[in-house]
């Protein structure tokens, strides 16, 4: 919390309001009473689900930033998962053209990915994060592990789907690591994992920040996995991200062996994986179908054919291959 406020000094901060996940502020309602002692602190508590992430959410804490008179010089701390991330990333990016954004991540998923690369959107008619714009955080706080303890399963879970995406892009070291888990627990979950995972993230967003080649590397797990998402937010049941794109890495590994060239041996590896902690069911005509209005409406689709990023090997992804048609 020392290294918060001096930033927050240099700044010439004078007023801080956290954005807070509901679950998360009764948890710990006093996680940053020491700000109190030098600034005017305040908090705006919102709903911990998807849900929240809106564009008329951002308009409800725009309208409390300006009741209270926030200025340029003052700070928006981002207490939560990947949504209050990406919904309060893209408030203090936009308000009076930006403020001062900072990311306390208290999940997993938010702790390996979504408080880096500076990437802040809101979904619109469910289509996953569809409004946003890429402005780096000023700050983010270290990972602290123990708010694992009190994340429900599915969201640690959801993490979970996350790292396995950056180990089978860029770390076999990690990707052996985690293969040999059995069952995931918040203590399971080592510290020097979540580093590795900030690590290629941090390495990818240097080379291009602003999402135009290299950072498609990222995007693996998520053509699909987003369709997903967006599938169950329109039929009224939500699904955590990163339970989405495990599902979505499965497909895309399926993809990657009949398109890339993925071995099969490796695919089987995938598959054991993920199978173990997600249990996905098998792909087919009538889920691509299903899948397909979410799908053609994906941010990264380009002359009109869906854009995935795929797998020629462990380590080695492929980004921009388009499909037109059902490819399985």
């Amino acid at each position: 919390m020392d290294t918060l406020i001096k930033k927050m000094q240099e700044w010439g901060t004078r007023q801080a309001v956290v954005l807070a996940d509901a679950n998360v502020a009764a948890l710990y309602p006093h996680f940053f009473d020491a700000l109190s002692d030098h600034f005017t602190c305040r908090t705006i508590t919102i709903p911990g689900s998807e849900s929240s992430k809106t564009i008329e959410q951002a308009v409800q804490v725009w309208q409390q930033l300006q009741a209270w008179q926030m200025e340029r010089n003052d700070t928006l701390i981002m207490f939560g998962g990947g949504m209050v991330c990406d919904l309060g990333g893209f408030v203090a990016a936009t308000y009076k053209r930006g403020i001062h954004g900072v990311y306390c991540p208290t999940t997993l998923l938010s702790m390996i990915d979504a408080a880096y690369g500076g990437k802040t959107a809101v979904n619109l008619h469910h289509v996953k994060n569809c409004i946003g714009v890429v402005r780096q955080p000023d700050h983010v706080m270290p990972a602290n592990t123990t708010f694992l303890q009190t994340l429900p399963m599915a969201e640690l879970k959801s993490g979970f789907g996350e790292m396995i995406k950056y180990a089978l892009i860029a770390s076999p070291l990690l990707l052996k690591q985690i293969n040999d888990l059995e069952v995931l627990t918040p203590e399971s979950v080592s510290p020097l994992w979540i580093q590795e995972c900030v690590r290629i993230k941090e390495n990818v967003v240097r080379k291009d920040p602003n999402d135009h080649h290299e950072r498609h590397v990222l995007n693996f797990g998520h053509t699909i996995g987003h369709a997903i998402e967006g599938y169950y937010a329109a039929s009224g049941r939500g699904v955590p991200h990163g339970v989405a794109v495990a599902a979505g890495l499965l497909y895309e590994s399926l993809l990657s062996e009949k398109l890339t060239g993925l071995p099969h041996n490796e695919f089987l590896m995938i598959e054991n994986l993920i199978q173990r902690h997600f249990k996905v069911k098998p792909f087919s005509k009538k889920k691509w179908n299903v899948l397909l209005p979410y799908l053609i409406q994906d941010k990264k689709n380009k002359d009109g054919r869906i854009n995935f990023t795929l797998l020629k090997g462990i380590g080695s992804p492929v980004t921009d291959v388009l499909v037109q048609d059902y490819p399985f």
